[in-house]
């Protein structure tokens, strides 16, 4: 009798699991459906123009000479996938264009706050942000949230100040902040994070200020004890070297892949006679 009732316990539970499972499925499926649809597909948009929309707002906050913060507001009701730029330039902005507390104007003039050094930097290999996480280059915030980024810098006006997250910064596309060969391509490599930030320092010098590999080995630190040391080593400098050329080559290819102006092109403003 025991093993007839242990043999219909077992028919009874193998029934159960054949009746409930299947039901507990479906219930399943329709929960990932439905928060699918709670869930909008998040669109793609690239983050200077999505800026000139108005779709999100960016604060580019600068800790030193080699790293910055950067801010990114999905000021909208869906989700975003943020394209981040592979190279950019975090430039001072005018003191007067930015009020103090209560709504006063700052008092800080703009030739003082012009004596810190723009930066430059990028973003392509950068994948995962404060909110949530994106491919090689790219951020995805949810809507009406921030997401927050560090990105590797260097300096590009030597003589002035180094960065400092008390003077306000805005980012800008690095075409329109330096036209000099090589330093959008140094910087792209740079965010790619396969390069030395020391060695990505002196070769920006080079490339954007024309300093020499001369002027940039006999630069000193100058210490409080009124010793000074090496600004550079003689390792850095040689990568440094390797990485400017590199540089300067891609944006040679990099010219020469790019189409043909047309004749209408060329005669767009003729040469009056």
């Amino acid at each position: 009798m025991l093993t007839l009732n242990r043999r219909w316990l077992s028919f009874w539970s193998v029934a159960a699991i054949l009746i409930f499972v299947p039901v507990l499925m479906a219930a399943g499926d329709r929960a990932a459906k439905k928060s699918g649809q709670d869930k909008p597909e998040a669109e793609t948009v690239e983050m200077f123009q999505a800026m000139k929309d108005g779709r999100i707002g960016v604060k580019f906050i600068p800790k030193n000479s080699k790293q910055a913060n950067v801010l990114i507001e999905n000021k909208t009701d869906k989700p975003l996938n943020v394209k981040l730029p592979e190279a950019f330039a975090g430039v001072p902005v005018l003191a007067q264009q930015f009020g103090g507390l209560g709504g006063q104007g700052s008092t800080r003039s703009s030739s003082q706050n012009n004596q810190n050094q723009m930066m430059g930097g990028g973003m392509g290999g950068m994948g995962m942000g404060g909110m949530g996480m994106g491919g090689m280059g790219m951020m995805n915030v949810p809507p009406e949230k921030v997401g927050q980024i560090k990105v590797p810098t260097v300096c590009l006006e030597h003589g002035k100040a180094e960065p400092r997250a008390a003077i306000p910064y805005e980012i800008k596309p690095i075409e329109s902040s330096t036209p000099k060969p090589g330093v959008k391509e140094l910087c792209q490599m740079l965010g790619s994070g396969k390069i030395d930030q020391r060695a990505a320092q002196a070769a920006a010098w080079h490339l954007n200020n024309g300093m020499s590999w001369q002027e940039l080995a006999v630069k000193h630190y100058k210490h409080a004890n009124g010793t000074t040391s090496p600004y550079f080593n003689p390792l850095e400098l040689q990568a440094a070297m390797s990485l400017a050329g590199n540089a300067l080559k891609i944006a040679a290819e990099n010219e020469k892949s790019k189409p043909a102006k047309s004749e209408g092109q060329k005669s767009e403003h003729p040469v009056s006679k």
